[in-house]
């Protein structure tokens, strides 16, 4: 039996019966707190006899269903129950733990067996409403303002930013989201709302300029859709020229605000650089070229000094820029190269008595000769063996040369001997400058050559005869100076020489 159970003990077999409880029915009512082993005696007139039956008392087992709970609704619990080996819930589950999520408060009893015994308990799973958090509407505000915002829907409030009063107060400056936590009895919710941030106009004009009198700068400014600069433009960007430091402003705009910003464009006065004069120097020698009006300078040849020396070899134009305050002045200075005078006269030369010649001199750009005459080129037919002289000159030189004429009896004997053979020398009447040698009685090979009256070669012609038949010969004597020449033609060993004057 179980512990704090009765049982029913009865005997058989005789007439009387004795227990050792002292009853003396057959059957009696026991209750035993531990195992006990009962013995009756049973009688006959023949006699007696004895028998024990033993009731073993079982412990009653102590039921544990757990601790009340506490949950929010739509929640789940679980159930643990203790004291025994085979578990029943109120629910029908047999197992020792179950998971519960009742709707409304609830009372969860559990039988627990142990060899029979049986207990039970209880729990009461106590169900908490879920709080409807609500953090109101979304809302929209310009940058710059702020908006309060209130939850509802619990006891106490937790919101993202940290604070926990019902009411916060907010200045986003862009679109945020503020999530808050509503909690009541244990039980929470959350909502959102979304604080959307119309962008404020912020006006920038830009960094301040500076810039040199007569340049141009371009103002951009940012920070909206609209802008109205105080020239008037309604672009972003103006170019601007002032002629004196200017402040320029802009009132920047979108479609919720404005806003205003300055810009100070500084306007630094020009150097006026100023360059020695133009000058013409003697090739090799050196001048010094001075730049004045700025603080630094720049000369094309890479100086940076004021004051430079150069020694071209050419003509040469120098320009340097001048600074101050980073604003720029150029000029200009010409340095004319001359070269040194070399008086040249021309060679010594030998003329025929009664001949001119030319005599030319180089070197310079102006000519005087002994003669007078100030031309590069004189003719002269002097009747003696003469000197010239030329002083040659420039702006900055001048120097002097001579030559020497001398004058020569040019008379040629010709030979007189008979020759089976004739030619004649003319010039040709519609080319003065060509000689027509005209050749008649030839025999074989002849040669034709021409000297001045020094005898150097100057044209040199083998011949073929033509058959008896006369031919011509043409020489060009555009080359030729002035004088006497001496034609000679020779066939085998024969030599025959002409003379002819060249005017």
């Amino acid at each position: 039996i179980c512990e704090g159970e009765s049982t029913q003990l009865t005997a058989s077999g005789g007439d009387t019966y004795l227990w050792n409880t002292g009853e003396t029915t057959a059957s009696i009512t026991v209750s035993p707190n531990i195992s006990t082993t009962y013995t009756v005696t049973v009688s006959t007139a023949n006699g007696s006899d004895s028998d024990d039956v033993t009731v073993n008392v079982n412990a009653i087992p102590t039921a544990e269903a757990g601790p009340d709970q506490t949950i929010c609704e739509g929640e789940t619990v679980t159930l643990t129950a203790s004291g025994g080996t085979n578990y029943l819930w109120s629910n029908g589950q047999t197992t020792q733990s179950i998971q519960v999520t009742p709707l409304t408060t609830s009372i969860y009893t559990v039988t627990v067996d142990q060899n029979g015994c049986t207990d039970e308990d209880s729990v009461t799973v106590n169900v908490n409403p879920t709080p409807i958090a609500d953090a109101g509407e979304d809302v929209i505000i310009n940058e710059g303002e702020s908006i309060t915002l209130t939850a509802t829907g619990g006891g106490t409030y937790l919101w993202n930013t940290g604070e926990t009063t019902q009411s916060i107060v907010v200045s986003p400056i862009q679109d945020t989201i503020y999530t808050v936590f509503v909690i009541q009895n244990q039980c929470e919710d959350f909502a959102d709302v979304m604080v959307a941030v119309n962008p404020a106009a912020n006006a920038y004009a830009g960094e301040d300029v500076i810039i040199c009198d007569g340049d141009s700068t371009v103002l951009t400014a940012t920070g909206g859709d609209s802008y109205l600069w105080s020239t008037g433009e309604t672009t972003p960007s103006i170019t601007v020229s002032p002629m004196a430091t200017s402040n320029y402003t802009v009132i920047v705009s979108n479609d919720f605000s404005s806003d205003t910003d300055e810009v100070l464009v500084t306007v630094n006065p020009l150097p006026n650089v100023q360059v020695t004069n133009d000058v013409t120097i003697l090739q090799g020698e050196f001048v010094t070229l001075s730049a004045t009006g700025a603080n630094s300078y720049l000369w094309s040849n890479g100086a940076t000094q004021p004051n430079i020396a150069v020694a071209p070899m050419q003509t040469v134009t120098y320009s340097v820029d001048g600074y101050i305050n980073n604003c720029f002045d150029t000029a200009e200075v010409v340095v004319n190269v001359v070269e040194p005078v070399e008086a040249y006269a021309g060679p010594d030369q030998t003329i025929c008595s009664g001949d001119s010649i030319t005599l030319t001199a180089t070197g310079g750009d102006n000519y005087l000769w002994n003669t007078g005459e100030t031309t590069s080129s004189i003719s002269v037919n002097p009747e003696e063996n003469t000197t010239y002289t030329v002083i040659v000159s420039n702006t900055l030189d001048s120097d002097a040369a001579e030559v020497n004429i001398t004058v020569e009896d040019c008379e040629i004997e010709i030979p007189t001997e008979n020759t089976d053979y004739e030619y004649s020398v003319h010039l040709d009447q519609n080319n003065p400058s060509v000689l027509v040698v005209k050749l008649s009685g030839m025999e074989g090979m002849s040669e034709l050559s021409v000297h001045d009256i020094r005898g150097k070669l100057l044209y040199f012609e083998r011949v073929q005869d033509n058959d008896g038949q006369p031919q011509k010969v043409k020489i060009n004597t555009d080359l030729y100076s002035k004088g006497i020449y001496v034609i000679t033609l020779q066939e085998k060993y024969k030599v025959t020489p002409k003379q002819v004057l060249i005017r």
